[in-house]
């Protein structure tokens, strides 16, 4: 029975999709575009991390007297705190909770898809191995 079907995937899914492909079908040294991607990321991360390392180290020196109270620099410093996403908004907790499930589902399918590729080879790999014996297996699976 042909029934007609549309596939709706989002961009996280093709991407996760993409990176799973090229890992079975090139082995594990295989770059995609999310490998890429998550390189991406994590440099600037990095470098964010390094940046607010020093807006806090500049606020502590100032509370300590060490450097002078730049206040332009100071209200630029509380102008970019309050543009971040505060951690505990009732907005937060949920968007956080399903973006760490679809990653979840994510690895999951690639475990599934890596796992259902090694078992069709095996069970290519027993086909041979079953043609090459003949009738003498037969009694033992049939």
């Amino acid at each position: 029975v042909k029934l007609p079907y549309t596939l709706a995937t989002e961009e996280a899914e093709r991407i996760g999709l993409d990176h799973v492909a090229r890992i079975v079908s090139g082995g594990e040294s295989a770059s995609s575009k999310t490998a890429d991607q998550l390189t991406a990321q994590h440099s600037a991360i990095k470098m964010l991390a390094g940046r607010v390392r020093l807006i806090l180290q500049y606020v502590k020196a100032v509370e300590k007297g060490e450097l002078p109270q730049n206040h332009e620099i100071l209200r630029q410093i509380k102008s970019l705190s309050h543009r971040l996403p505060v951690l505990q908004s009732d907005r937060f907790q949920p968007e956080f909770l399903t973006q760490c499930n679809d990653v979840a589902l994510m690895t999951l399918l690639g475990t599934v898809m890596k796992s259902a590729n090694n078992l069709n080879q095996f069970v290519n790999k027993f086909a041979v191995s079953y043609q090459r014996q003949g009738r003498r297996m037969r009694g033992l699976f049939f």
